[in-house]
């Protein structure tokens, strides 16, 4: 008996390592200094993500950053929607649906300020729908 509750245990703590590692999957998030940085990532995530032939989802992009993906000639910009919420909060149950419904290869978010619990519910939402929710930051120097 001893030897069954040995064995519970250890898938149990093998479980929650394979949870904690598919966290980890879904969402990503990234900081950047400059333009040429934030260019770089929405390049690398495109390419990342070309093969699935889904929509790549960027909410509230720099613009001179986003344009870059038009000089490159490997990315397909017409699966790239983009997303300006300059003068308005980033709608989290929007962003839920877009991450869950699958329809998306990739969710960007561009310096939403995002509560751990809010990031928590995407992380779910990313892995229900298999979509990769990546949250792209402002770095800054003080």
């Amino acid at each position: 008996m001893n030897l069954i509750n040995s064995n519970t245990f250890n898938n149990l703590s093998t479980v929650k390592m394979i949870d904690s590692s598919i966290e980890h999957q879904w969402l990503d998030i990234k900081e950047q200094m400059n333009d040429f940085e934030l260019s770089q990532q929405y390049i690398d995530i495109c390419q990342k993500h070309s093969l699935e032939n889904k929509w790549i989802l960027v909410l509230t992009p720099k613009t001179n950053s986003l344009e870059q993906l038009n000089s490159s000639t490997h990315i397909d910009t017409s699966k790239v929607l983009q997303v300006n919420t300059n003068k308005v909060k980033i709608n989290i149950k929007n962003v839920k649906t877009a991450l869950s419904k699958g329809n998306c290869a990739a969710v960007i978010l561009c310096n939403a300020n995002l509560k751990k619990s809010e990031l928590k519910k995407l992380t779910t939402y990313a892995q229900q729908g298999k979509t990769q929710c990546i949250v792209l930051n402002n770095k800054t120097l003080h």
